[in-house]
């Protein structure tokens, strides 16, 4: 199976989780009276302190909880850090603030904190061992948070499943590189910091989870869009083994990443995006670059950060220590992490969200287009989607856009860990929400999601049929959690996945087991080459 390393930086612009015998005779009333006295109903007992949640029936909720200290001031910029403990029960029934972004990115309303490593527990009641499944918000590595009405975990939590979410440092606060930060670290790294966050909230579960009713020994990732990318991301991350067992991944593959930290010859490195920040904020010539840095707020830092630059973004970059090569080099050489089994996929139009505003109405503009998107394989792509194979010369882009960037390197993630002993299954989403259909986005990116969490609304659909799909999702996704098999009495067969058949799960109407999924297209695509 053949990976790409180098893809264009226009393509990823776009893109953008012992008990007494019974045979122990019984304490006597000493002993008991110098027994800690046990925690109150809704109290759990964390290893920085005591957190009170909130009844919501089945399930108690337990928002807002810190798994690490504040990334500000002097930790900006720095792996994340313990919190220090508390005494008092910490009341956790309100979600903390998302993590400092631009205003209305995606959809996500304030409050904005840089103070915002918090995530959120739902636990069933009398919960014990129970499955865990923590998710990773999307939003292109630099907006969304775990704290939209969309991820609600109660649903999930509602069939015995431990739900977990999580904030982690978004945009210039998560992924700035600069050769002064690489300096000052002891691994000599920078840039890398969401996902140090996110392993940092992984391992907060390993320590915690039991204490909430949760299996540690059985934890599911899961994430959608950029959380997908992260998830990927931690397969292959030597710093994240052990922390989790399985992933399911929605729309995103880390294997597009390939941006080193330090520049290689012409190519430019992390490092460079931040040296260019540092001189917008006038701290180039300082005697001390990150101290003044460090010195500004963060929306001075954001407003000075660009989307991108010479093909440099805000997003993982291979560092030798939290990625140690390209993720496309550790999935093809088998380096990954154990991993009981991977659940993935993708949607129909997946590109339809991206390129909403994009004019393609003629031939000529679907080359202009397309040369833009791939240049080194243009001509490829034009012969391997010809517009007039499509209703319009835009939907051949769509086509090609949702092939290039979600199918064929989720297949390709597939195929590699599937190669090297992990089950696998993939599906394919064709269920249009009512907005997808009246927006004519059809299928679009993230329109998984509501059905997944349970959390429909008008936007998403509320009718028998909408509720019996979301059902029949969170069934899958629990079971496969729980057992690494999403296959259950009463459901349409999932088929495991290979090389040589490509089977996959059509989720629509009906559900269906099919095969070759864009085979031809993505068997093509392999055998690109970047000059």
């Amino acid at each position: 199976m053949m990976f790409n390393t180098r893809w264009p930086a226009a393509l990823m612009t776009l893109v953008g989780c012992a008990q007494m015998s019974s045979s122990s005779p019984e304490p006597t009333p000493d002993a008991a009276s110098d027994a800690p006295p046990a925690d109150p109903p809704g109290q759990v007992r964390t290893d920085s302190g005591p957190v009170t949640g909130r009844d919501d029936g089945a399930v108690t909720a337990f928002l807002g909880i810190p798994y690490a200290a504040p990334p500000v001031g002097p930790l900006r910029w720095r792996a994340p850090a313990p919190h220090e403990p508390w005494a008092a029960p910490l009341g956790a029934t309100a979600l903390g603030p998302a993590c400092a972004q631009s205003d209305g990115g995606l959809g996500q309303a304030g409050p904005y904190s840089e103070d915002c490593l918090t995530l959120n527990v739902w636990t069933p009641r009398g919960a014990a061992r129970a499955p865990v499944m923590v998710f990773i918000h999307g939003g292109a590595f630099i907006h969304g948070s775990s704290n939209q009405d969309g991820y609600d975990g109660r649903a999930i939590a509602s069939t015995g499943t431990v739900v977990v979410s999580l904030n982690y440092r978004l945009g210039a606060l998560g992924f700035l590189a600069h050769p002064a930060l690489t300096a000052e670290d002891e691994h000599g790294t920078s840039g890398n910091f969401a996902l140090l966050d996110q392993q940092m909230a992984l391992r907060w579960v390993q320590t915690n989870i039991a204490a909430f009713g949760g299996d540690p020994g059985n934890v599911t990732v899961f994430g959608e869009s950029a959380g997908a990318m992260s998830m990927c991301a931690h397969v292959v991350s030597p710093l994240a083994r052990g922390l989790f067992h399985r992933a399911i991944g929605e729309s995103g593959s880390c294997t597009l990443f390939s941006t080193p930290l330090h520049a290689a010859g012409a190519s430019p490195g992390a490092e460079s995006l931040g040296t260019a920040v540092a001189t917008t904020l006038g701290c180039d010539t300082a005697d001390d670059v990150v101290a003044c840095m460090r010195g500004k707020s963060a929306d001075e830092v954001i407003a000075a950060t660009p989307v991108s630059l010479d093909g440099v973004r805000l997003q993982p970059n291979i560092d030798g220590y939290v990625l140690a090569e390209p993720p496309a080099a550790a999935f093809a050489g088998g380096r990954i992490n154990p991993l009981d089994g991977i659940l993935a996929g993708t949607n129909q139009d997946e590109a339809t969200l991206f390129t909403r505003m994009q004019d393609i109405e003629t031939e000529a503009a679907y080359e202009t287009a397309v040369t833009r998107l791939l240049p080194s394989f243009a001509s490829d792509a034009l012969a391997l989607y010809p517009a007039a194979a499509y209703p319009t010369p835009k939907d051949a882009y769509n086509a090609l856009f949702t092939d290039v960037v979600f199918v064929c390197p989720t297949r390709g993630q597939l195929r590699a860990l599937a190669a090297h002993g992990s089950s696998a299954y993939m599906y394919q989403m064709t269920f249009s929400t009512a907005f997808g259909t009246l927006s004519s986005l059809g299928v679009y990116h993230g329109s998984e999601l509501p059905f997944v969490f349970g959390n429909l609304t008008a936007r998403s659909g509320l009718g028998t049929a909408e509720r019996a799909f979301s059902n029949q999702l969170i069934g899958y996704w629990t079971r496969f959690a729980a057992t690494g098999d999403p296959n259950g009495i009463g459901a349409t067969p999932w088929p495991s996945y290979t090389a040589a058949s490509d089977a996959h799960l059509v989720l629509g109407q009906p559900i269906a087991a099919s095969t070759g999924l864009h085979r031809a297209t993505c068997d093509a695509i392999a055998t690109w080459h970047a000059p």
